[in-house]
């Protein structure tokens, strides 16, 4: 018999979040420290930066759609997306290092060349082969809608987890170790982490029970384009991805110059971590029990409106810490429901979408939103260096100007809120939960049949 919605093991959602884990580790040091390190170790301008991660999202695109139809493509004993987290395992880790490793001796042209070289090889390249893969894996682990929106829950919970501990040690470890080495480590455990996922983890749509082999039906892309072309789901769900990650990364990279130039201690980056990611952690461990009584979709929204009350605070905190770290748990109340949500509500657009056209395609419906949401990470990575860059930001110097310091502050807080609105109107329009119980009854029939 072959499997159709069969119920989780808690060691396979745990292994699940042992996937995202690893790519975290990746994600958080890019986020966190990767424009500092440009900036103020390799001595690359701000606005080089930004201009290079947006422009590095346009070869993106194309690589996500070229990724998802491979992984429509993909047939192997264990699936089409399983194996990917195996295969790109040590790429992951190769790809940190180099990224945090220019070589000193180069010209500052030559230092851009390898960064932009190393930035489109481990961003477009290798955390999409990564990454599409193993969000499109939830779609094909279950069809359970509960089921699904726990494993997101706690694969949040520990890429939170992951988050705060890098945010937490990689300042102490950077002054004992430099930046090869720490690379090195966190390369490491990046590459396990991934492979622990791929062990632990099991695509039942399509498995024989008996064997453990999964059956794995194939879409011609013209198929698959014109299905999705019907989906409108996965419009509004592209760019809630794009938005959403605008938010998250051009205010994620304000914390390092935040926290050093308008806090006056570099070592508070801990605790504002902190402050958005354990509120987020503990409404992570509450979510399951909220999604079964109001919905997926109530709880983003609400989820929304906290982020923009948070980053608002934040905005008028000033150097006040109390404040800051007010306006940072608020918002990070707000987005434990958006995060684990909007992944688990890309399955429910795989589904909407086989139950619309009779097609499902997991690869190319999460190549969409991968692309929003790495668009996401390109532009808010740019903005986030545009606006510091805009008030006359210098890294080599040594005291800033007070433009740069409000951009710094206005990047860090009000940022956050504009975005948020944004955000909230995609998700009112994303309404897919009050066709879900209808989509698993059908598609649980179609797989009996």
């Amino acid at each position: 018999m072959e499997g159709r919605s069969k119920k989780l093991s808690f060691w396979e959602k745990v292994s699940y979040g042992m996937g995202d884990c690893g790519a975290n580790v990746v994600v958080a040091m890019c986020s966190t420290f990767l424009t500092a390190y440009y900036t103020d170790t390799v001595g690359i301008a701000a606005a080089a930066i930004g201009t290079m991660m947006l422009l590095a999202r346009v070869f993106d695109g194309v690589t996500d759609i070229l990724m998802g139809t491979i992984v429509d493509k993909t047939k192997t004993r264990w699936g089409k997306a399983r194996p990917w987290l195996l295969w790109t395992a040590p790429l992951m880790g190769l790809s940190l290092v180099l990224l945090f490793n220019v070589p000193a001796g180069m010209s500052d042209s030559g230092k851009l060349i390898w960064a932009y070289l190393t930035y489109i090889f481990q961003s477009c390249i290798v955390y999409t082969a990564n990454n599409l893969p193993y969000n499109a894996l939830l779609s094909r682990m279950t069809l359970d809608v509960q089921d699904r929106g726990s494993t997101a829950a706690m694969r949040f919970v520990m890429t939170q987890i992951t988050t705060l501990i890098i945010n937490a040690v990689t300042s102490k470890l950077l002054e004992s170790t430099g930046w090869f080495k720490l690379s090195v480590i966190y390369a490491i455990i990046a590459c396990a982490l991934c492979i622990v996922s791929f062990l632990g983890c099991k695509e039942h749509i399509g498995e024989n029970e008996a064997t453990g082999e999964v059956k794995v039906d194939t879409v011609p892309l013209k198929d698959a384009f014109g299905a999705l072309l019907k989906n409108r789901y996965f419009f509004i769900q592209s760019l809630l991805f794009l938005f959403l990650y605008v938010g998250v990364v051009s205010t994620g990279t304000m914390t390092f110059y935040f926290c050093d130039n308008i806090l006056g201690n570099i070592g508070v980056i801990t605790l504002t971590s902190m402050a958005t990611t354990i509120p987020a952690m503990i409404v992570n461990l509450i979510l399951p029990g909220l999604i079964a009584k109001f919905g997926k979709w109530k709880m983003m929204i609400g989820g929304c409106v906290l982020m923009i009350l948070g980053s608002i605070v934040v905005g008028a905190a000033g150097a006040s810490i109390p404040l800051v770290m007010t306006g940072l748990v608020i918002k990070g109340i707000g987005m434990g429901p958006i995060m684990s949500g909007i992944f688990a509500m890309t399955a429910d657009v795989v589904d909407y979408g086989e139950w619309k056209t009779g097609i499902r395609s997991e690869g190319l419906v999460n190549s969409c939103t991968s692309f929003g949401m790495k668009v996401g990470i390109g532009v808010g990575s740019a903005l986030g260096t545009w606006i510091i860059a805009f008030g006359g930001y210098d890294g080599m110097a040594e005291v800033q100007t007070q433009t740069a310091l409000n951009s710094i502050r206005f990047g860090f807080g009000y940022n956050g809120a504009i975005i948020g609105a944004i955000c909230l109107v995609l998700c009112i329009m994303m309404n897919i939960d009050k066709y879900i119980e209808d989509i698993q009854r059908d598609l649980e029939a179609k797989r009996i049949r």
